[in-house]
């Protein structure tokens, strides 16, 4: 008989990083355990684009639904609540706690399982420094996309550079303060545009509804062809995980520039495969995009070419889909 594993989210209203690699775990394990998915909505609020069956999913209502199965849990939140399940209420639980971002608060509060992953050596010094998780119970394992298999990324011409920047609207990936700093310091060969939805939208597309150099294209379920229609690919976030996005360009051979938060500098080199820029060094990063025209097509293609090296060393679905299997099998 398999054994059962919970994949838990509170969130799958909407579609983020969080509930790409959760939808990837559960497809990673589906095979050799009796995967099931939980949330705390209707299924009918379930967000479409998570292609989510109805078959594999359970409203939670009942915590003594996990009694002696696996729960693997997205967000720190909850930490304490399954804890008081194992300990207070002896339901012999075996919790892994993905560590999506990089966190430095509630630490108290934070009641660390003994299986912990971490997506990005940062994860794992954030664990290990700030939350004294032991090192031991910490496993690193990168974040994947599946492969689309795409045909050489051979978009860019020269002359003019068109960059997505795909995420939703807030303050961690800082569009709003990313126009301010641009507004008027851009050539004309350069073009940003946005990708996406969320709590700054409306704010975003009143800022740059006069300024040709942006662009706001709302959310987008076709990720992948806008990658493959633009130049270059940029996220320059205040803080990180590992993000999806930035290992789909590489998917897709797609040079990035990005800030050196998080995971980032994991997926990008900075001059092979793209930009890695320090966070608050605006001036830097304004000089990066005025110069990306200039880049020759050889130097493109090579950048293009090094990216799905990459991938498909570190980010591929079977690598990721080998080591949960590896490590939920000890558990």
């Amino acid at each position: 008989m398999k054994r059962k594993v919970f994949s838990f989210n509170s969130e799958l209203f909407m579609v983020t990083g969080i509930q790409k690699v959760f939808m990837d775990i559960h497809h990673a394990i589906y095979d050799e355990y009796e995967a099931k998915i939980v949330g705390t909505i209707p299924f009918s609020k379930v967000h479409k684009d998570l292609d989510i069956q109805r078959k594999d999913y359970i409203r939670f209502l009942n915590p003594f639904m996990f009694y002696k199965s696996i729960v693997i849990l997205h967000q720190r939140k909850f930490l304490p609540v399954f804890w008081l399940l194992n300990h207070v209420l002896f339901q012999k639980i075996s919790v892994v706690y993905i560590h999506h971002n990089l966190f430095n608060n509630l630490r108290l509060l934070s009641v660390m399982p003994k299986t912990v992953v971490a997506i990005s050596d940062e994860g794992v010094r954030n664990l290990h420094e700030y939350f004294g998780v032991p090192m031991e119970n910490i496993h690193k394992i990168y974040n994947c996309v599946d492969d689309v298999h795409p045909v050489k990324h051979n978009v860019y011409s020269g002359g003019i550079a068109n960059i997505l920047y795909p995420g939703r609207i807030n303050d961690q990936k800082r569009q709003l303060m990313l126009v301010d700093m641009l507004k008027d310091k851009l050539t004309d060969k350069v073009k940003i545009l946005f990708a996406g939805t969320g709590q700054d939208i409306d704010v975003l597309q009143d800022k740059i509804k006069d300024d040709t150099h942006f662009e706001c294209l709302g959310y987008r379920s076709d990720i992948y062809a806008l990658l493959q229609k633009y130049d270059f690919m940029m996220l320059f976030s205040g803080h990180e995980g590992l993000p999806i996005s930035l290992i789909e360009a590489n998917m897709l051979g797609v040079p990035a520039i990005c800030s050196d938060v998080g995971g980032n500098c994991e997926i990008v080199e900075n001059g092979s495969n793209g930009f890695v820029i320090n966070k608050d060094d605006w001036k830097q990063l304004v000089n990066t995009l005025n110069s990306l025209p200039d880049i020759s097509v050889k130097t493109y293609q090579e950048m293009s070419s090094i990216s799905r090296k990459r991938y498909l060393k570190y980010f591929t679905f079977e690598i990721f889909k080998k080591h949960y299997l590896e490590l939920l099998n000890k558990l």
